[in-house]
């Protein structure tokens, strides 16, 4: 046994968002899954890349890759063009709970992901965290019940992860939208919840900076927490954070697991199963 190999290996898992966007996006996340760093995507399957792009992910191995849903609420006509968050956050805390506005959406996107994948998805998560929003969490729950059974998807939960200044900020805004309500329901319904949610930050860092960001992510994480990540190699149209995107993808292709496993004791992987039950 090797002595400065920690005995204890934490379990990261790190999931790209936004596969089918475009391909710009869809190439960075597939060549960071061959290098085993990405393993976990979140797929917007109203996007425009989404039907060619599809088959590239499904032919992906799935004890290596939890391919998941990315609810999309806010998409205006296939590209990267975006609805106002405010303002769907306001609608959906204003409409019953229980009120059907949401289920042929969620369910549409449902049964795309179904079509395209052949499976399941692994987890559910939201483009901008919709998916905890009020009225949206129990209408996917329901769903999700429904559909799955026992074999149910994990949800990312949004419980911040160490952080200071404007990124404590940022992380404790996009948990009050509706975090600890999802993680009540979520514990309710018996439905796996990931841990703290780590890659918060303000899409303003150079390759340096954000390299920093990811050393310090993945030093300080815990057994089942998740680092969201939106890499893209070129830009895309209409894309408000497509440099942010470039840099991260030049700062995740310098990871090597196998150097991040010895010098942290953490190992690239999906999400664990059932953590957070």
């Amino acid at each position: 046994m090797n002595p400065s190999r920690p005995v204890f290996l934490r379990r990261l898992c790190i999931c790209a968002d936004d596969f089918g966007m475009s391909n710009a996006i869809d190439r960075a996340i597939l060549a960071l899954i061959d290098q085993g760093v990405v393993t976990a995507t979140s797929c917007m399957v109203l996007r425009e890349a989404w039907p060619a792009d599809a088959p590239f992910l499904r032919a992906c191995a799935a004890e290596r890759l939890d391919a998941g849903l990315h609810i999309d609420l806010t998409h205006v006509d296939g590209s990267a063009r975006e609805a106002s968050l405010a303002g769907l956050a306001v609608r959906s805390m204003l409409m019953p709970r229980r009120a059907d506005h949401w289920r042929p959406l969620l369910r549409q996107q449902l049964d795309r992901f179904e079509d395209a994948m052949g499976r399941p998805p692994s987890h559910v998560d939201g483009h901008r965290h919709v998916h905890q929003l009020p009225g949206v969490r129990e209408t996917l729950a329901e769903l999700l019940n429904q559909r799955y059974g026992r074999a149910l998807p994990w949800l990312r939960g949004t419980r911040p992860g160490p952080a200071s200044g404007a990124v404590a900020f940022k992380q404790q805004l996009i948990h009050r939208m509706g975090g600890p309500g999802a993680q009540r329901l979520a514990r309710r319904k018996g439905i796996p919840l990931s841990h703290r949610l780590l890659g918060v930050y303000g899409f303003d860092r150079d390759v340096h900076a954000y390299a920093q960001s990811l050393d310090d992510w993945i030093g300080q994480c815990q057994d089942g927490d998740v680092l969201m990540c939106h890499p893209a190699i070129g830009s895309t149209p209409h894309d408000g954070i497509a440099a942010a995107r470039q840099v991260e993808f030049e700062a995740l292709s310098a990871l090597n697991p196998a150097q991040v496993e010895q010098r942290w004791g953490v190992r690239f992987s999906p999400q664990p199963v059932r953590v957070g039950r």
